[in-house]
């Protein structure tokens, strides 16, 4: 098994932008169970002279221009999909391998999910609608149609996995093309903030566990969800020596994904605080000492806690609230993109809709003109 393998695609089909690499999955990341510290390469690859779906191992040639790690290029040659046929699968094979290469996986669970998605929807696209295997097969409109079959027969996560990664594929090969809108795949967005009674009824949740250790850890994924915005491999990057308490509040050095300082929200520092009561400065805020540490077990752990009437605790949703209780408060967004490590101020304006109390329209020209002055 070679080291590495050149692949190659057409200058005309763009490139992703630094920013989207060199970290674990965003905040709203498809991979729920993989917390790897680094999913997606340092820069994106830099594209050659050929057409997508080139692909060339020889440096001679002048064709190589970048190389991929070990493990994501064995689990994207040795993927096999059980439901392409083998005839069309030898068909696109090189251009779903150049696809997925093209965004830069890092390691082999992300490589392999990406072929996962990506192979039967370039099978659809250009089997079933006879496209041709040009960079137009990863068009939004194209993404929209093919996540709204009514024979696709996924979860609603599942499809929400798929949409999130064809159109970071898309963002890429067709990076002059503008968002469109996708229709809710069920009924409550996993990015939805929660309700005031919503977080009421979490908190019991959190201090309702029937052990001190559950307890702990609730109070702690709360707290640092809702009162400061983290992600879960965020939360589990932190040491107890990384909050910082005094007369003014509670400080959150945030040391895995964007390395910055979080301000606990009022609300919440006092469960957190409860929470990190005993807990040695050097040790671990979630987990212990023997965890693995490229696996997310935040969510695992959120699964076997202790349940009620409460709403599924959902470390997406806290965020969003966090994001929303700022924004409603009027924060200034250059401070807030800075504490919750965000670059585009785009991202602020779709919370909007989930306080009604504002004027959406007002508050986009607000958010886009603080956005101007930290530029």
């Amino acid at each position: 098994m070679p080291n590495q393998e050149t692949i190659t695609s057409a200058t005309a089909l763009g490139r992703p932008m630094g920013a989207a690499f060199g970290r674990p999955f965003p905040r709203q990341g498809p991979v729920e169970h993989c917390s790897h510290v680094q999913c997606w390469e340092p820069e994106p690859l830099i594209l050659g002279d050929s057409t997508l779906g080139a692909r060339s191992s020889n440096p001679d040639n002048g064709t190589l221009i970048a190389q991929l790690r070990p493990e994501p290029l064995h689990a994207m040659r040795k993927y096999r999909s059980q439901s392409v046929p083998t005839d069309r699968w030898a068909n696109i094979e090189p251009f779903v391998l150049d696809a997925v290469a093209l965004v830069a996986p890092a390691c082999a669970y992300l490589a392999e999910r990406l072929m996962v998605a990506v192979t039967p929807y370039v099978d659809w696209v250009v089997h079933i609608n006879g496209m041709q295997k040009v960079a137009n097969v990863f068009h939004p409109v194209l993404i929209r149609r093919y996540i709204s079959r009514d024979d696709l027969h996924l979860k609603d996560k599942t499809l929400r996995d798929y949409r999130s990664f064809l159109l970071r594929i898309s963002e890429v090969v067709l990076p002059d093309e503008g968002p469109i809108e996708f229709a809710p795949l069920n009924g409550q967005s996993v990015t939805a903030p929660y309700t005031d009674l919503e977080m009421n009824l979490l908190e019991t949740w959190a201090l309702g566990q029937s052990t001190a250790l559950r307890r702990r850890g609730a109070g702690a994924v709360l707290a640092l969800g809702a009162g400061a915005g983290l992600d879960p491999w965020e939360m589990q990057q932190l040491r107890r020596s990384d909050v910082l308490v005094d007369r003014d509040g509670a400080l959150v050095d945030v040391q895995g994904g964007r390395p910055r300082s979080v301000p606990v929200l009022e609300r919440w520092e006092q469960l957190l605080i409860d929470s990190l009561a005993d807990v040695p400065d050097d040790a671990w805020v979630l987990g212990g000492e023997d965890r693995k540490a490229t696996y997310n077990f935040v969510t695992p752990f959120i699964n076997h806690t202790d349940f009620g009437n409460e709403p599924k605790p959902v470390p997406t949703r806290m965020r969003a609230t966090w994001i929303t209780t700022h924004l409603a408060g009027g924060t200034h967004v250059g401070e807030l993109m800075a504490a919750g490590g965000l670059r585009k101020p785009e991202h602020l304006v779709t919370s909007l809709r989930h306080i009604p109390t504002m004027d959406a329209s007002e508050h986009r020209r607000r958010i886009l003109a603080e956005a101007r002055e930290v530029r």
